[in-house]
């Protein structure tokens, strides 16, 4: 039981990490012609990517929309008058799967960018992607991280 525990904090603890550095710079990266010359990326790597965005952006849509419409329906039946809890759950099953499929549709596209890129490109990318977040931090530095509260215990 000790072990199970010990491997379950640390996987909770390592794996968001994990996801973090399996991510792509905000925006439409590709086009911008000086990322692109600095990781290396051809005319067709881009093409490739953007028309992998695209199609990846059409599906997620109506998966936005699915999750969107099971959270309007998650809040009907919170809020009924005739409260029923196991159908609260079961409509709450209904949205985190509509959740899930969402997420599992973004991470495909990353998945197929991701084939589109090199080894060498991708680590650059990342290289550049770290940089940009350091400059934004640095731009900022009044900025508390998220949560902490402002001297004086502010809400």
């Amino acid at each position: 039981m000790k072990k199970w525990l010990i491997t379950w904090a640390l996987l909770t603890a390592v794996l968001p990490l994990a996801a973090q550095e399996f991510e792509l710079p905000p925006g439409k990266w590709w086009e911008d012609q000086r990322l692109a010359e600095r990781i290396g990326l051809s005319a067709e790597q881009q093409q490739q990517i953007r028309d992998r965005v695209y199609e990846g952006a059409r599906r997620m849509i109506d998966l936005k929309a699915a999750v969107d419409l099971a959270g309007l329906d998650l809040a009907e039946v919170v809020n009924s008058s005739q409260f029923d809890p196991d159908a609260v759950r079961a409509t709450h099953a209904a949205f985190q799967t509509a959740r899930q499929k969402l997420e599992n549709e973004r991470f495909e596209m990353l998945l197929e960018v991701r084939q589109v890129l090199t080894t060498e490109q991708w680590q650059k990318l990342q290289e550049l992607k770290r940089r940009m977040q350091q400059m934004r931090q640095q731009r900022r530095p009044n900025e508390r991280p998220q949560g902490e509260r402002p001297p004086g215990g502010g809400i």
